[in-house]
């Protein structure tokens, strides 16, 4: 079948083929485009979040080509998955696509707003106007977009969302429980050994490394 966009040229161009078949190649070039955008945003993304302590600290190592591999292969693996869940059907997944879109336009634009408020940098009240107005525009959006596709597949970004919030903070915690467990405040160190000197190699000063001292004293 012809898509939409496909029909749109037939009609202006009127027959002349050369401008159909153009109008294809350039709107396929967006699309690969728009799919690059992804792999470029979210490695650096997670590893802001992993450098924090959302996310597993894999998505912060750079791989052999100095970018964050764990994070596009992730990417990658769940891009896979979604294809194969719902068989390529594009209808299905644009509602997905386009919450999701809306959504993270809706949070960046809220928190540039936010970040004006708080910095106040020169010419601040026109920026954040700038930004509350997309805010409000892409919320508004988002808003349609989830009611009205909430049965289309919608749901699923509705019902994720607050699954992954619960992660990031699951996983944020584990690395706090850690953190405290490894701290050596309020730790004696053990005693310096008299007449010999003991060398512990350790790539960091942390709790665990204490029994290794202890026992190369030993």
């Amino acid at each position: 079948q012809h898509t939409v966009m496909g029909q749109v040229a037939e009609s202006v161009f009127s027959g002349f083929q050369p401008g159909v078949v153009l109008v294809s190649i350039v709107t396929g070039l967006i699309l690969v485009l728009a799919a690059n955008t992804a792999f470029n945003g979210f490695p650096v993304l997670g590893s802001i979040l992993a450098r924090d302590g959302f996310l597993p600290r894999q998505l912060h190592t750079r791989g052999d080509r100095l970018a964050f591999s764990n994070g596009i292969l992730i990417l990658a693996l769940v891009s896979i998955g979604l294809l194969v869940l719902f068989q390529g059907n594009t209808h299905a997944l644009i509602p997905l696509y386009a919450l999701g879109v809306f959504l993270s336009f809706t949070l960046s634009q809220a928190s540039m707003v936010r970040y004006w408020f708080r910095h106040r940098r020169p010419g601040w009240p026109l920026r954040a106007l700038l930004n509350g107005t997309g805010a409000a525009a892409t919320g508004v959006v988002a808003v349609i977009v989830g009611v009205t596709k909430f049965t289309h597949g919608a749901w699923i970004v509705v019902v994720l969302l607050p699954c992954m919030v619960a992660l990031f903070l699951t996983i944020r915690r584990h690395y706090d429980e850690v953190a405290l467990q490894l701290s050596v405040d309020h730790v004696t160190p053990p005693p310096r050994p008299a007449g010999h000197t003991v060398l512990v190699l350790a790539g960091d000063v942390h709790r665990g490394m204490l029994p290794a001292i202890e026992y190369a004293q030993a």
